[in-house]
């Protein structure tokens, strides 16, 4: 090969050489964090051009920890050597109510990019390093179990209507707010779900409110609280204890909502008014059997029919899942989606709900896996698909006559 050709060849190859090669970098500015306080850390992608799409992240499952992904990603390029290098820095917190060391694993991200600012897009799937933390239990709360570590937690409540004299049968409704800097609404302490005896105490999903304003990060929980009075007599519905870590202060702080007393009495019993073809009650019953047995067939399909109308199979066969995965029986959880895939209309998944499956069939079949299983991310990621799929538009019946 001539000189001035081998210079030419070179010269061509030299920007691609210089190209620095994706990567995706874990960056924990600190590993140690007391029991349910905010652990953030960072991953950083890096790029030989400008960025395309969303880039994903399978969050890692870890035992009494919840990860959450803040805010938006921080754009930004830096020089390696002659090479510009576009950055994508996202923002994570971590709240853990383990103790001791808790391993963060590698988090598999999938991105796209160009070559400089145009020309075609490239995927790319990578892995983060993964990290050592330390949850540290603070003094003195070893037997409070659930713990929330942060410096401002301001607690609620309302009642609509105001507890007091009652009939059997009455519903007081109970929204509970807590708002804490520096926390998610996710993290904080969830309301207890129980009330005496004659008290039947029905719960709602949590409402989750978290801001990000100019770094500054808090959140909001507001649950609501429905009790029935089935009972009469005197009623007490016990006060409600909250404990948290300030980590300013190095002390624990407590808030007590106030236990609420209340009295029922049972309504009275109207009087019996006699009926006028009282001689005539047994005549009811045996025309009742009479047509019974002899529609019973047609009796039988039209309650079946009323039954899927007022109760699609697809709706008991949702509820069976979701009910499956609230009780972290992942045996019934997959027993139950294999039957709800096969029935009208096919439920619908995305990424999220794929992936929850996968963690589901890991958990059955796969080795070395956690002898516990938890169905609720499943179940979250399900409902939100299901909503989606409510609120999208209806598809035309019937295709156009002159398209």
């Amino acid at each position: 090969m001539k000189p001035v050709t081998f210079i030419i060849l070179a010269a061509s190859l030299l920007p691609m050489a210089l190209s620095a090669a994706p990567a995706v970098k874990l960056d924990v500015p600190k590993t140690a964090a007391w029991t349910g306080q905010s652990l953030p850390f960072f991953i950083e992608l890096q790029a030989p051009g400008s960025f395309t799409g969303t880039p994903s992240f399978d969050l890692p499952q870890i035992p009494g920890t919840v990860i959450l992904k803040l805010g938006s990603p921080v754009l930004g390029s830096k020089t390696d050597g002659d090479t510009e290098v576009f950055t994508q820095r996202h923002e994570f917190a971590l709240f853990s109510q383990a103790r001791g060391s808790v391993e963060l694993p590698p988090i598999t991200v999938r991105f796209s990019h160009r070559k400089g600012y145009t020309g075609p897009s490239f995927d790319e799937t990578s892995q983060t390093d993964s990290a050592e933390l330390s949850i540290q239990r603070p003094p003195g709360s070893e037997d409070l179990g659930f713990l929330v570590t942060t410096g401002s937690l301001v607690i609620d409540e309302t009642w609509d209507p105001q507890p007091g004299s009652v009939k059997t049968g009455a519903v007081f409704k109970r929204t509970i707010v807590q708002r804490a800097e520096g926390m998610s609404g996710m993290a904080l302490a969830p309301a207890p779900d129980t009330g005496p005896v004659g008290i039947r105490v029905y719960t709602a999903d949590p409402e989750i409110n978290d801001r990000i304003d100019r770094g500054s990060f808090s959140g909001e929980r507001r649950e609501t609280l429905t009790y029935l009075v089935q009972q009469a007599g005197q009623h007490t519905l016990p006060a409600i204890r909250y404990v948290w870590w300030n980590p300013e202060t190095k002390t624990l702080e407590t808030k007590t909502l106030p236990e609420v007393s209340f009295s029922a009495t049972a309504p009275p019993v109207p009087p019996e008014k006699p009926s006028p073809a009282r001689f005539l009650w047994w005549l009811l019953p045996v025309a009742a059997c009479g047509a019974a047995l002899r529609f019973r067939k047609p009796i039988a399909a039209l309650a079946r029919r009323t039954h899927d109308a007022i109760d699609p199979p697809a709706r008991r066969a949702d509820r069976a899942f979701l009910r499956a995965c609230s009780e972290n029986d992942a045996p019934a959880a997959a027993r139950a989606w294999a039957t709800r895939r096969v029935m009208h209309p096919e439920p619908r998944t995305d990424d999220w709900v794929d992936r929850e499956l996968g963690v589901l069939h890991r958990q059955l079949y796969g080795r070395d896996v956690d002898a516990t299983w938890s169905g609720r991310a499943l179940a979250d990621a399900y409902r939100r698909t299901r909503r989606q799929t409510e609120a999208a538009p209806a598809p035309d019946a019937l295709p156009p006559i002159n398209p």
